[in-house]
């Protein structure tokens, strides 16, 4: 195998309209096996995944860590994408059942190795927890909600100044030079991720573990509204029709917006964001000036007003979420003390032993 390559992103991403998350790890899934592991705070699931992922590193397999965006430094999800294995997390505000049950997900129940009795003596206090997180986490959507209106403000005046062929003309560029060829006589599949979110530490990117030697990056620059997100739709749609997978990394504050699109059989990663990205690694930027580059005096000031303010609401929002997390650490401590954690070893073991198997029949088959 060629050099190891760990990419990070995140399982969902707290947004204006909620938490949200694609549960989109793969761009196929044929053949692809989903293992949903179910717990409570404190019951292991971050260092189930974290274990699964070094032990199929150390053979080589390249990896995606998906994060938590309520603790940055969790895990909530680890891909193999050669072995088109998946070990989540489901529980807490992100809980999900199979979608395709026994075709391609399963259920891990480390529940099974929990004190029942040990952990209802603590009810109370537990009930009493999860209701005020559930209040921050209200809350917390709420002034996301307001931040992302403060930003829609500043889009609506860009919006305004767009220039279509502008936005035609660049597109048209980027597809003429980086899609020089098809790549299938099929269209191409696609994958919906956040390689960024908001999170109690702050806005966080990752957009730079996507990055290999050989990668090209273009960045699209402008100001929110002026196009950057039709752009890299465009491009996109193209590639898929010419039989490319493609991979859209989503706006934390927005799912509806695109901060990157990735097209890994071509190396080529197109950016929104590229002051997340070493600056030697961007071949070529494109900054979008619209219709007249120049606001009017009043304009601008609109402009800086409400980018302030929604920067200071983005701010409230991450003290909310920062809240949130102390309340999820007092809820760890009623679980960890009363785990089996020997029985959760030897689940992961069998777990192990059972990707690994399918491993070996698939390279069989292959």
């Amino acid at each position: 195998m060629t050099s190891q390559h760990t990419t990070r992103c995140f399982f969902g991403c707290n947004a204006g309209s909620g938490f949200h998350t694609f549960f989109n790890f793969l761009p196929r899934l044929e053949g692809a096996r989903i293992i949903i592991v179910k717990g409570g705070p404190g019951t292991g699931k971050s260092t189930f995944i974290s274990a699964i992922g070094e032990t199929f590193a150390q053979q080589g397999y390249d990896l995606e860590y998906q994060h938590c965006s309520l603790d940055p430094q969790s895990y909530d999800a680890v891909v193999v994408p050669a072995l088109k294995a998946v070990v989540t997390a489901a529980t807490g505000h992100h809980v999900f059942d199979p979608r395709n049950p026994g075709a391609v997900d399963e259920i891990l129940n480390l529940g099974d190795h929990w004190d029942t009795e040990r952990i209802r003596q603590h009810s109370k206090e537990i009930i009493e927890i999860n209701q005020e997180a559930e209040r921050l986490f209200r809350k917390a959507f709420r002034v996301l909600n307001a931040a992302r209106q403060f930003l829609a403000n500043v889009e609506d005046v860009h919006i305004a100044h767009q220039d279509p062929r502008e936005l035609s003309a660049v597109a048209e560029r980027i597809i003429a030079d980086a899609l020089l060829r098809s790549n299938s006589e099929m269209c191409g599949a696609e994958r919906h991720a956040y390689i960024s979110s908001n999170t109690p530490e702050g806005a966080i990117h990752n957009i730079a573990s996507l990055l290999r030697p050989e990668t090209t990056a273009l960045a699209v620059k402008g100001e929110a509204g002026m196009g950057r997100t039709k752009i890299l739709a465009d491009v996109a749609e193209k590639a898929k029709l010419r039989g490319f997978d493609v991979e859209y990394y989503h706006r934390p504050i927005d799912p509806h917006l695109l901060d990157h699109v990735h097209i890994p059989a071509l190396n080529l990663l197109m950016t929104t964001q590229p002051d997340e990205l070493p600056t030697q690694v961007i071949k070529e930027s494109f900054t979008l000036q619209g219709k007249n580059s120049k606001r009017p005096t009043g304009l601008q000031d609109e402009i800086s007003e409400n980018m302030a303010r929604y920067e200071q609401t983005l701010s409230l929002a991450m003290q909310t979420l920062a809240q949130i997390k102390a309340e999820h650490g007092v809820l760890e401590k009623y679980y960890i003390d009363s785990m089996d954690f020997d029985g959760v070893s030897k689940r992961l073991a069998a777990t192990i032993d059972s990707i690994a198997r399918q491993a070996s029949v698939s390279g069989q088959a292959s």
